[in-house]
This record gives C-alpha cells, sequence and structure tokens, in this order.
C-alpha cells in the first residue's frame, strides 16, 4: 500500500472524529456511506441516519490512538484504540471508555468513505 493512500484514509479518520466532537452533520453524511452500519459497544446497531442523530443528541469528544490500515484493492480496513468522552450529568465532568474498533472504507472510484464500524469496549 503506498504511504499516500495510508495518509488519505488516517486523515479521513481524523475528519470523522473531528465531525462528530463538532456535531458537523453535512460532514458526517458526506464521508458516511449510504448503508453505512455502525455497532456500538453495546451490540446497537444503527443506519448513517441513525448514528448521524445519536451523534446530534449525545455530544462527546474522539480520540484515536494509533491505527493499522489495510488495503485489499478498493477496501480498507482500519484497527486501533478508540477513546470516547461523554459528558456527564452534571456537565462538568466526563465519562471516558477506552475501546477497540474496527473499520471498513471503500473507494467508489473517486474518494474513501466508511461503509462499517465495529466498537468493542476494553474499559468503562
Amino acid at each position: 500500500m503506498s504511504e499516500q493512500v495510508r495518509e488519505q484514509i488516517i486523515a479521513l479518520e481524523r475528519r470523522r472524529c473531528e465531525a462528530i466532537a463538532e456535531r458537523a452533520m453535512p460532514a458526517l453524511d458526506e464521508i458516511l456511506a449510504d448503508d453505512y452500519v455502525h455497532v456500538h459497544g453495546t451490540g446497537k446497531v444503527d443506519n448513517k441516519a441513525g448514528f448521524i442523530a445519536n451523534i446530534m443528541q449525545r455530544p462527546r469528544g474522539v480520540e484515536r490512538g494509533e491505527l493499522t490500515v489495510r488495503l485489499y484493492g478498493e477496501v480498507a480496513v482500519v484497527t486501533g484504540e478508540q477513546m470516547n468522552y461523554l459528558p456527564a450529568a452534571d456537565g462538568l465532568t466526563s465519562a471516558r471508555t477506552v475501546n477497540l474498533v474496527t473499520q471498513v472504507l471503500h473507494h467508489d472510484g473517486t474518494r474513501w468513505r466508511f461503509v462499517s464500524f465495529h466498537l468493542c469496549t476494553l474499559s468503562p
């Protein structure tokens, strides 16, 4: 895999994290495929619309650790740690979870888009 493709994918993941933190619905709509599937740590499964609605209702911060990117033609698989920061009810503190995430991206001939996301919580 070329380093340029790897950097494109990592940049897109940074953009996804920023869009989540900023609750930037247009950015999320652009980088998630229409058939996007999001599996939460609880086992709940969302489609693209459900995931975006969840982000809009419940703000959070997202931070990624080192990412491994594997390329299989027009498909990329990204794995690595993700830390989520969720505000507590008092608005002053936040809960932090450490998770392992697997993401799948597809290149449609013009750009990469996320098609699948699966999160496994490592620590509450």
